[in-house]
């Protein structure tokens, strides 16, 4: 299960001074789940994989759980896993080689328009900033080494980047890991904030795995 983190009280403090709690009219990208999360003007969706079973395949294009993946791995495939720790488990995002993106493995993802998307990413391998990009709505949420999140019980450690957007939704972000830095990862605990007064975000909840309210985070079960 997600919960808050954050690397220090001083940065928690920092970033929660400068976010927590203000809806910016542009978007304004984060490190930190906490200050996104607070930054949140509405309900949100997760995308945890974890009612799609593991070893499940995702093709380029295909949908799970209202987000479209779109890629080109050289002929390798997306699939869930459950092989290593992760921020919510049992299961994750990776590929079919052994469960783990490489660096240079870019991909897009597509949603209901929304005021936010974030995503978390886990690596055993020591990352520098920059390695790890998420592009929204003209904003870029660059990885910064030393904000981990959180030290999982494999010694894998938890990153966090989002974009929210209170004023202009959104409805696609790409992802992009640096080539050439020689690194694995895993992705997990996709967020996204379908726009509220969208009606078909009021009357249907189908595949929505948690719903995410500003400042707190509330599990609501849906089928997958």
């Amino acid at each position: 299960m997600i919960t808050k983190r954050c690397l220090s009280a001083g940065v928690c403090a920092f970033l929660m001074a400068t976010f927590g709690g203000v809806l910016s009219a542009e978007p304004v990208a984060y490190v930190d789940q906490v200050a996104f999360t607070a930054a949140l003007p509405g309900m949100s969706r997760i995308l945890d994989f974890d009612r799609i079973p593991a070893g499940t395949t995702i093709a380029d294009a295909a949908t799970a759980e209202g987000i479209t993946f779109s890629y080109d791995f050289d002929g390798l495939a997306m699939k869930v896993a459950h092989l290593y720790a992760t921020t919510s488990a049992p299961n994750f995002l990776g590929t079919g080689d052994g469960g783990m993106f490489h660096d240079g493995d870019n991909f897009m993802l597509k949603f209901a328009p929304g005021s936010a998307v974030g995503l978390f990413f886990i690596s055993a391998d020591p990352l520098i900033d920059g390695d790890i990009t998420v592009i929204a709505n003209g904003v870029t949420a660059t990885l910064v080494a030393d904000q981990v999140q959180e030290t999982l019980p494999d010694g894998s450690r938890v990153y966090f980047l989002g974009v929210v957007d209170a004023e202009t939704p959104f409805s696609e972000a790409r992802v992009e890991a640096l080539a050439g830095g020689f690194f694995l990862y895993n992705v997990d605990d996709i967020i996204t904030a379908p726009v509220a007064n969208l009606p078909s975000v009021a009357r249907n909840n189908q595949g929505v795995t948690r719903a995410v309210l500003p400042g707190a985070i509330a599990n609501e079960a849906a089928a997958f």
